[in-house]
């Protein structure tokens, strides 16, 4: 299918391009429709592509902010890999459009009221020819309203939660400020409510056009509004003001406080500066409310993404029912959209809906594209060139990747395109954009949004999984019943029910299935391990992990995606101690730093692991060190033996050895790790990681989180992982 995507470029502007990409695939919570319109938005996205007239280069330069970030990089991460994010960043594709409508082809099982043929308006996604639409932001389109109506559904909604936001009263004199597109929808929706309508703009034509479709008084933007104005309502001023224009600077913001009447109400639509004048705001006693987007249930992955609505008895005006309001009034005609529509152009033809945009805004207000029926089924499917030959003598290194996501684009995809015994096959991503996009960026021969794909294909031969962490049991047992060797980034389970599946499937299969404890071919680390095993007797391991905090919106958090950080990460480091010591641990007793909270929360933490020979090991993970003391400490005693890891980088031990060896760059061993499992599947070694430690890891870090919510030591259940 094609979708339209703004592409950087590091030494020219950015440019407008229809790509070919796979289809999205239909899930149980949404939608998969073919487009008919979608609406390009004057605001939000004509600003996004003016920012970007400037090659990324020279806004680099004059942006101090991103000159410094750069900076850090580099001293935290290496040259290298700072050069690969930055060209990343420079390069990327951003896709565009947040508002259309089309027809039905899949209904998920969960979406009540829409079935496939049903005409269905969408928000939050693209101009592409097949759209996947989550259920809440999804309605079905009231009889008589055309497609080409319904495509303003998201502008629509984002004018009426303004309205909301008003809290407007029949009579009331409102003015608004800034009659573009979201202005002129806002100003007939308060007709229809009640209110008397003052309108501002910089172009007459923009008044002129918002007096044919109902507002009662229109006002040139300049030195005399606040004057005329305050004639027109008898020297009271507004009772609502309305700012839905655009622009850094902090004049709108003063306007609408000197024709706002004492005790008014100021929403703020738009990006506008807020450099508020606090003595005037004081003095008339002024209320100022933001309106966000659609209304409630806007950024709340819960609702948007999972479907989960909240109860009308709460929350009477949600994003959806605002845009089922909306439909309502254009299908009653209380709003009329077909006047604001002032281009159309197909789908191969965007640049130019853009073009007009952004340079003669003064003759753009509501540019459409237009979608050619579709007759065949959507592809999920695109080559991007026939695979290579790999250098193995049997034919064993086609790999297909799931997920590209940061971690997967600063470690496994740079090695595996640089491997020159993998082939890089398939790239799987939920989006059609990131699989067309990194496939083409890390030179993959195929990207794809079906998993079928890959378990049908008999070309592949092994699969990396580098997806979220809920997803890694599931799609490692599919690989393994479908006949392909196994890379799963850490975690390889987030519950004991998916140890288990996991387990059952590596035992059927007979295939490699290797979890991705990188940090074991770490070279210092290697050197460790050399000289323990030649010291007898149980040791004593400590490893501080100064972890560092996320943002509290970051995906570890949401347990649709992920357990938490103490079982998506901790294993790494309770796996190494099990290396290290050579044992298999019996029992641990954790204990919560602070309060102790959800599992998903979890992130301070102090456990002890007790081993069958007599070893522990004690983890500290914290979130609440200084990002400059290092992360990682590692500390070994036994049989008169002492060693200590720093970050990868120092090295030192005493005792049955002298060792001190330091390194200019920490290495924690991935590029190793993809040989080592280069050499597996060619059955050149056996593996060093199979599925029992990622099992025995998973439950140890499943243990811990029990022991420090329960405040008990816990056993281990080695059957888990033991045959």
């Amino acid at each position: 299918m094609k979708q339209i995507f703004m592409q950087k470029n590091a030494l020219r502007a950015a440019t407008i391009r229809a790509e070919e990409v796979p289809a999205p695939r239909c899930n149980d919570s949404s939608v998969l429709l073919a487009n008919r319109y979608s609406l390009i938005s004057a605001g939000t996205e004509g600003a996004a592509v003016r920012r970007n007239k400037r090659d990324m280069i020279v806004k680099a330069m004059t942006d101090p902010d991103l000159r410094q970030s750069v900076v850090d990089m580099v001293v935290n991460d290496g040259v290298r890999k700072t050069a690969d994010r930055v060209q990343y960043e420079m390069t990327k594709w951003t896709p565009l459009g947040y508002s259309g409508a089309g027809i039905a082809v899949e209904v998920g099982s969960r979406v009540d009221g829409i079935k496939p043929g049903d005409p269905v308006a969408y928000a939050g996604q693209g101009h592409a020819e097949y759209i996947c639409a989550a259920k809440n932001l999804c309605v079905r389109i009231p009889a008589g309203v055309p497609a080409r109506e319904a495509a303003f559904v998201a502008l629509g909604s984002i004018a009426l939660q303004a309205v909301r936001r008003t809290e407007v009263q029949v009579g009331e004199v409102i003015a608004v400020l800034g009659m573009g597109l979201v202005g002129q929808l806002v100003s007939q929706i308060l007709r229809a409510s009640g209110a008397r309508v003052i309108g501002t703009d910089v172009m007459p034509e923009r008044l002129d056009l918002a007096r044919k479709l109902g507002l009662e008084h229109g006002v040139a933007t300049g030195e005399h509004l606040t004057d005329e104005l305050m004639q027109y309502t008898g020297g009271i001023g507004a009772d609502r003001v309305v700012i839905c224009a655009s622009t850094s600077s902090s004049e709108v913001i003063e306007q609408a406080v000197a024709i706002a009447r004492d005790r008014a109400r100021i929403v703020v639509v738009g990006m506008v500066g807020l450099n508020v004048p606090c003595e005037d705001f004081y003095r008339k006693e002024l209320d100022l409310v933001i309106s966000r987007s659609y209304g409630p249930g806007r950024y709340d992955p819960e609702y948007e993404e999972q479907g989960r609505d909240y109860p009308i008895g709460y929350v009477r005006w949600t994003e959806q029912r605002n845009m089922q309001e909306f439909l309502r009034l254009v299908q009653a005609g209380e709003i009329d959209v077909k006047p604001l529509i002032s281009h159309e152009f197909d789908l191969s033809q965007a640049d130019r809906g853009y073009e007009v945009l952004t340079e003669r805004p003064q003759e753009a207000l509501a540019v459409v594209l237009r979608y050619d029926e579709l007759t065949e089924p959507p592809e999920h499917v695109i080559a991007l060139r026939e695979p290579k030959p790999t250098s193995a003598p049997t034919s064993r290194g086609n790999v297909a990747v799931f997920g590209c996501g940061a971690f997967a684009r600063q470690f496994h995809l740079p090695n595996l395109k640089q491997s020159s015994r993998l082939n890089f096959h398939t790239l799987v991503a939920s989006t059609g954009q990131s699989a067309k996009e990194m496939a083409a960026r890390y030179a993959a021969a195929r990207s794809v949004t079906d998993p079928a794909e890959v378990w049908n294909d008999s070309t592949v031969d092994a699969v990396m999984i580098l997806t979220r962490d809920k997803s890694h049991a599931s799609l490692t047992a599919a690989a393994l019943e479908a006949g392909k060797h196994v890379f799963c980034e850490k975690p390889l389970a987030t519950t004991i029910e998916e140890c288990e599946t996991v387990a059952k499937a590596a035992e059927a299969a007979n295939r490699i299935c290797m979890t991705g404890f990188n940090r074991r071919f770490a070279p210092l680390l290697v050197d460790a391990k050399n000289v323990l095993d030649g010291v007898s007797g149980p040791k004593t391991v400590h490893y501080r992990v100064n972890a560092g905090t996320l943002p509290k919106d970051d995906w570890v958090y949401d347990p649709a995606h992920a357990e938490g950080r103490i079982i998506g990460e901790a294993c790494h480091f309770v796996d190494l101690m099990y290396w290290l010591v050579g044992a298999e641990p019996v029992h641990v007793s954790a204990q919560c730093i602070g309060e102790c909270v959800s599992a998903e929360r979890l992130e301070d933490v102090s456990a002890t692991i007790t081993f069958s020979d007599g070893s522990v090991g004690t983890l500290l993970y914290t979130a609440q060190g200084a990002s400059g003391f290092g992360k990682e400490r590692i500390e070994v005693y036994g049989g008169g033996t002492s060693l200590s890891l720093d970050d990868f980088r120092m090295l030192t031990v005493r005792g049955s050895q002298r060792i001190d060896t330091s390194r200019r760059a920490a290495d924690k061993g991935h590029a190793a790790e993809l040989e080592h499992f280069a050499d597996a599947i060619e059955g050149k070694v056996a593996p060093l990681i199979d599925y029992r430690d990622g099992v025995r890891a998973a439950v140890c870090c499943l243990e811990i989180v029990e022991s420090a919510r329960r405040g008990e030591a816990r056993s281990l259940d080695a059957s888990l992982w033991q045959n």
